[in-house]
């Protein structure tokens, strides 16, 4: 418990989490009873509830280094990551489909830099993860995203290149091909014009390696073609409606055979797209979320670039989809009633119970602290009664 209680300070202080009427200075360690401040620095209900923690960055960039260090706490080899991936703060395009290489094989967490120069949070966070070098990719210690994004001093780099998302997100694939020795038998297709239906491709595609390209509403762009037909007859998935992603894109695929199967993830909305996410299972292809048990990320559709943290959060032991908020101050009752479909229970011994768990990211901005406290009371384990009606 006590490693608990540190940890969750110290994502506090990596994301900036302000509390009360103390801003910036919670949560912290080795807080004073007798501090007329106690309540406000130990960063509670903030920071953590029972069953939610908060990596409570004022953007992105803070975000993504708090779940950084959470995932590698770099307090010996062994939990040191073999590398990192710097992707522009800009760049939500190329950071969903930068995502992979947090999963099998690489293995990587994801920083943020501000063009060519490198956030304070995120240097500090590199400097002190100091990743030990990935064979993966020449013993590179970062990963960069494009040429402009920033090159930290003293570490060995590799940098994969493109003009465009598109091109980017076709060197990636490549990369990640080369590195596990063959393209992935499943694709994501997001949509390259709307961040809020494209985000929890970021999480299926780190959870399982399978690529994640972007796409017009009416057309693949070259790069993706050509990365399609790389993948022979991949099982292809669409993520959004046809309003997203028309049916214009389907034909092409099927037309030009870029696609073994063409398969459809769509609902009304981005939140209730990215729970139909989490629900959905196609053979070895899908959360298939519909039971207790479970890591949930939960971030809000206005800030795009938490698919860093979150696309870390679905690795490393948490395993995390992304589920998404469109109001900062109220639980969306779509999302309210997903997380109640699969809240846990117990009959007789709360011992014997699975028990669910949601990372929120963001400072209560973009998710409020009674935002969190209903997300709380959703993911709680209940007494429930075997013979109920």
């Amino acid at each position: 418990m006590r490693r608990l209680v540190i940890a969750l300070l110290l994502l506090g202080l990596l994301g900036g989490c302000s509390l009360g009427d103390d801003e910036g200075s919670s949560p912290q360690l080795g807080v004073e009873s007798e501090d007329d401040q106690a309540a406000a620095k130990l960063g509670f209900p903030a920071g953590a509830t029972r069953n939610t923690i908060r990596v409570g960055g004022a953007d992105a960039v803070a975000d993504a280094a708090g779940v950084a260090s959470a995932l590698f706490p770099s307090t010996s080899s062994a939990d040191r990551p073999t590398a990192v991936v710097l992707v522009d703060s800009e760049d939500w395009r190329t950071a969903i489909a930068a995502a992979v290489l947090a999963g099998p094989p690489i293995g990587a967490p994801l920083l943020l830099s501000d063009g060519d120069d490198l956030p304070p949070v995120s240097d500090d966070t590199l400097q002190r993860l100091d990743p030990k070098g990935s064979d993966l990719s020449k013993d590179a210690q970062v990963i960069r995203i494009g040429q402009d994004v920033a090159r930290p001093d003293g570490f060995k780099t590799a940098v994969v290149q493109g003009e465009n998302a598109f091109e980017r997100a076709a060197a990636i694939d490549r990369f990640v091909s080369a590195a596990r020795g063959r393209p992935s038998t499943d694709v994501v297709l997001y949509s390259a014009d709307r961040p809020e239906w494209a985000l929890p491709a970021a999480s299926w595609s780190a959870r399982s390696g399978d690529a994640a390209l972007p796409v017009k509403r009416n057309s693949i762009p070259a790069p993706v073609r050509r990365a399609l037909a790389g993948h022979e007859g991949a099982n292809v998935f669409l993520l959004g409606p046809p309003s997203v992603i028309s049916e214009a894109v389907e034909r092409q695929l099927r037309d030009r055979k870029l696609a073994g199967s063409v398969n459809r993830i769509a609902a009304p909305t981005p939140v209730e797209n990215a729970i139909a996410f989490a629900r959905y299972e196609k053979g070895d292809f899908g959360w298939g979320i519909v039971v207790p048990g479970y890591n949930f990320a939960i971030a809000n559709v206005d800030r795009p670039l938490d698919v860093a943290a979150a696309a870390s959060l679905a690795t490393r032991g948490v395993f995390a989809p992304l589920l998404l908020t469109d109001d900062a101050d109220e639980l969306p009752r779509p999302l309210e009633a997903y997380l109640l479909s699969v809240q846990p229970g117990y009959e007789d011994d709360p011992g014997q119970a699975v028990y669910n768990r949601a990372w929120i990211l963001g400072d209560d901005e973009a998710i409020s602290v009674d935002e969190q406290a209903r997300i709380d009371a959703t993911t709680e384990l209940i007494p429930v009664q075997s013979n109920a009606p």
